[in-house]
């Protein structure tokens, strides 16, 4: 069991499963050298369905069979961006922060309803996300890799490109898998194309953003807000603790006691499906 509270460390995980036949996975990243250490090693149970921090082909070259969850926290992930949407539009948590240093300050917010949403990748939680924000009467643009005309018709969204997306939505809520490619694509040049009063959420991979970028653009307002339910390190305890306009969860995202039970289950049953 990993007790540390924390991802482990390539060393971790080779201490705690070097006599293991299986492995239930979390975001901890497993590669060539670890699966070297791990002789007894047969299957990796992924708890979730993203597999970019696990080396496929250093698995495929060692007969590791790898597993993941058909439950997927879509609905868990997409109804905490909601919450952090109208979070930051209402300054919920900055309003409770301040009654309770005995501040009352009527912060003036803004509606949900009428704004322009740019949702950058449209997998289950990019889909969820769509069918969670209809009621509210919103402009959707989508961009992905693949363009889904039957959904975008079905939800009325319009796809978009990149560059068009982040200049003209109000909030954008980016939900990728983490590549090299990728790799802190959200950075000054992205910031400094946003609308001032334009809100950031990235509630999929921390290695995406580039946090140092972030903090200046939210110091100099170059947009309204943010909010991150990951980060490159966590346990998070850089300096974007500092900012007002920021909120941030501890990768909570798939942390709904109804669809976590039911992955990690099924996890397990996937190991137990394969050793025996």
């Amino acid at each position: 069991f990993n007790d540390t509270k924390s991802v482990l460390t390539k060393q971790q995980i080779i201490s705690l499963s070097k006599d293991c036949d299986g492995i239930i996975a979390g975001t901890e990243k497993y590669d060539d050298e670890i699966f070297d250490q791990l002789l007894k090693l047969k299957v990796v149970s992924r708890l979730g369905v993203g597999v970019d921090n696990i080396d496929l082909n250093a698995l495929k070259k060692r007969d590791i069979i790898l597993k993941i969850t058909k439950e997927h926290p879509s609905v868990a992930v997409a109804e905490l961006v909601i919450g952090l949407i109208i979070n930051l539009l209402r300054n919920i948590s900055l309003s409770d922060k301040e009654i309770r240093l005995s501040i009352w300050n009527k912060q003036m917010g803004s509606l949900l309803s009428g704004k322009t949403i740019g949702i950058i990748g449209l997998g289950k939680i990019g889909r969820e996300l769509v069918r969670l924000l209809k009621p509210f009467k919103v402009k959707i643009l989508i961009n992905d890799i693949k363009h889904e005309k039957d959904f975008l018709q079905k939800y009325d969204c319009e796809f978009s490109s990149l560059e068009s997306l982040i200049s003209n939505s109000d909030i954008i809520s980016v939900h990728m898998n983490s590549s090299e490619e990728n790799k802190e694509m959200f950075n000054e040049k992205i910031f400094k194309k946003m609308k001032d009063t334009a809100l950031f959420i990235n509630t999929s991979r921390g290695s995406l953003v580039n946090e140092n970028d972030l903090i200046k653009a939210l110091n100099l307002n170059q947009i309204a807000g943010a909010a991150l339910d990951v980060f490159k390190e966590e346990p998070y305890k850089g300096n974007l603790i500092k900012l007002n306009n920021l909120i941030m969860t501890p990768h909570i995202g798939s942390y709904a006691k109804e669809i976590r039970n039911r992955m990690e289950i099924e996890a397990a049953e996937n190991i137990i499906d394969i050793l025996s």
